[in-house]
C-alpha cells in the first residue's frame, strides 16, 4: 500500500498514516534546521573567541619579553663562564635533560649552576623560536592590512634559522669571538624586529 494513502477502515491505520506524514515532514526540514543551528553555533563560537582577553598585541608582547629574557640569560651564562658547560649541541652531554642523570653533573668540570644556565638558555631560546613563528603567523592573519607589522615579524622569523645555526656554532667552534659577536648581533636584530611588531600592534589596536 502507498505510504501516502491513508487507510479509511481502521482508526489505527489513520493514526499511523498521520504519524508517517509528520515524520516525512520532519525529515524534509531536518537539513535546513541543522544548517541553521550550525550557523548559530558558529556565530556563538566567533563571539566567544572575540571575547578572549588575549589579543595579538599580547602575544607579540609576550614573544618580545621571552626573547629579551633569552638574551639576558645568554649574557649571564657567558659572564659565569658557562658557555661550554654543555659541550655538545643541541643536546647536553648526549641527553636533553642532564639533571636526570646525576653522574653527568658529578663528573662534569662545570658546576650544576653553570650547566643549568646553559641548558635553560637553550630551552628558553627554543621556546622563543616557537613564539616567533606564532607571532609571524598571527601577524599575517590579524594585521593583513598593516605591512609594518607583517614584515617586521616576518623579518624576525627569517633571521631565526641563522640565529639557530650561530648558536650551534658558538658551542661547536669553542666560542670563537667572531661567531659569538655575530650571534649577539643577530639576536639584537630579532629583538628590534619584534619590538617594532609589538609597538605598531599596540598603536593600531
Amino acid at each position: 500500500m502507498n505510504r501516502w494513502r491513508c487507510p479509511t477502515r481502521w482508526e489505527s491505520g489513520l493514526t499511523l498514516c498521520l504519524q508517517d506524514i509528520n515524520s516525512s515532514h520532519r525529515k524534509s526540514t531536518s537539513l535546513p534546521t541543522i544548517m541553521s543551528q550550525a550557523r548559530l553555533r558558529w556565530h556563538d563560537l566567533r563571539t566567544t573567541i572575540s571575547q578572549i582577553p588575549v589579543e595579538y598585541r599580547h602575544i607579540a608582547g609576550f614573544t618580545l619579553l621571552v626573547t629579551y629574557i633569552v638574551m639576558l640569560l645568554g649574557a649571564y651564562t657567558s659572564a659565569i663562564g658557562a658557555g661550554l658547560s654543555c659541550p655538545d649541541w643541541p643536546t647536553c652531554y648526549g641527553t636533553w635533560v642532564p639533571f636526570l642523570q646525576p653522574e653527568i653533573i658529578a663528573n662534569s668540570p662545570y658546576s650544576a649552576l653553570q650547566i643549568f644556565a646553559e641548558w635553560a638558555h637553550r630551552g628558553l631560546a627554543m621556546t622563543a623560536g616557537v613564539l616567533i613563528v606564532g607571532t609571524t603567523l598571527g601577524a599575517w592573519v590579524t594585521h593583513r592590512n598593516t605591512p609594518i607589522v607583517k614584515w617586521s615579524a616576518t623579518a624576525a622569523l627569517a633571521l631565526l634559522p641563522l640565529q639557530v645555526i650561530l648558536g650551534g656554532l658558538t658551542v661547536t667552534e669553542d666560542l670563537q669571538p667572531i661567531i659569538v659577536t655575530t650571534h649577539l648581533g643577530v639576536a639584537i636584530l630579532i629583538l628590534l624586529c619584534l619590538l617594532t611588531t609589538c609597538l605598531v600592534a599596540y598603536l593600531r589596536r
